[in-house]
């Protein structure tokens, strides 16, 4: 065994004083990644609020092509009004019917619209919640009979 001591060897101490200023830096980049990350999340969520609340206000309205009926949905299609005029109450009341789930139909449709406008304008065209929003606008209509006897 050799008992004789070797000077230290420079190179080796400045390897570690490096490892030691490289950690740092590293520890500094990971905390300012998860910084900006937790900001990015912050900022999406904002947007998301704020989307919501443009979305909750959204409403679509469609008038039926001769006036009779004209139908109010808000942005996820649920009925806020149905106004009839007194040329409606001389439809026969299954052309009535239809008449208003056609009009329904119509307004949920540009409900739909907005909300996808404003949506896109949140999150940006290609988001996958834009993606969801249009494969639900593309989605056809929930009527057996589209047929219209005016």
């Amino acid at each position: 065994m050799d008992k004789t001591r070797h000077p230290p060897d420079p190179g080796r101490n400045l390897t570690r004083v490096s490892d030691f200023f490289s950690a740092d830096l590293d520890a500094d980049l990971a905390i300012a990644t998860v910084e900006q990350q937790i900001a990015d999340a912050q900022e999406r969520a904002e947007r998301a609020a704020e989307l919501r609340r443009q979305i909750d206000a959204v409403r679509g309205v469609a008038t039926s092509p001769r006036r009779e009926v004209t139908v109010t949905v808000d942005a996820a299609g649920r009925l806020a009004a149905v106004e009839l005029t007194d040329a409606a109450s001389h439809l026969p009341s299954r052309d009535l019917g239809r008449l208003i789930v056609h009009t329904a139909n119509e307004a949920q449709r540009r409900a739909g619209e907005k909300a996808l406008e404003l949506a896109s304008e949140a999150f940006g065209a290609d988001s996958p919640t834009v993606a969801h929003l249009r494969g639900e606008l593309d989605r056809p209509a929930p009527s057996a009979d589209t047929t219209i006897a005016i």
